[in-house]
């Protein structure tokens, strides 16, 4: 029978476990930490309190605007869906908000002309915002009848 002994210290110990811990979480992040959000338009908080925060918002969803938004409004959204909110929601879906909560509420809808839409026509983006959160968001054209999420999609 073949025996081996170790002389160790607790400080050797103590270290070899912190290699090992180290390692596994290592291992962790590099098969499961790939998930995290890229630098992008939805790294923009949704977060608005003034003009400013709200043309930043816009922008960083590649649209430029004037200055001040074109109108200001109060608007109450209704108790439920109707057919048309249903589709608008799933635009507002597909860039990452969604209206369901704010069903019943009154948010306040600011309306930008944008001034970098490829193409003529008065288009505008337009954002609806519950107490200083957007929670909704597009780009439509009045002149061209149509309506498209924020992000263009």
């Amino acid at each position: 029978m073949l025996t081996a002994s170790v002389k160790t210290t607790k400080t050797k110990v103590l270290g070899t476990l912190c290699v090992i811990l180290a390692v596994i979480i290592a291992l962790i992040l590099f098969f499961f930490g790939g998930n995290a959000p890229e630098a992008s338009s939805e790294a923009v908080s949704r977060h608005v309190t003034d003009n400013l925060s709200r043309r930043e918002f816009i922008a960083s969803r590649g649209w430029e605007t004037e200055e001040e938004p074109s109108s200001v409004a109060e608007v109450s959204l209704p108790q439920e869906f109707d057919d048309v909110l249903t589709w608008y929601n799933e635009l507002q879906i597909a860039s990452g908000m969604d209206l369901t909560p704010y069903l019943g509420k009154t948010v306040m809808k600011y309306s930008y002309r944008v001034t970098n839409f490829p193409g003529s026509g008065e288009v505008y983006a337009t954002l609806y915002v519950y107490d200083g959160t957007v929670v909704a968001a597009d780009i439509a054209s009045h002149t061209d009848s149509w309506q498209k999420s924020i992000d263009g999609k």
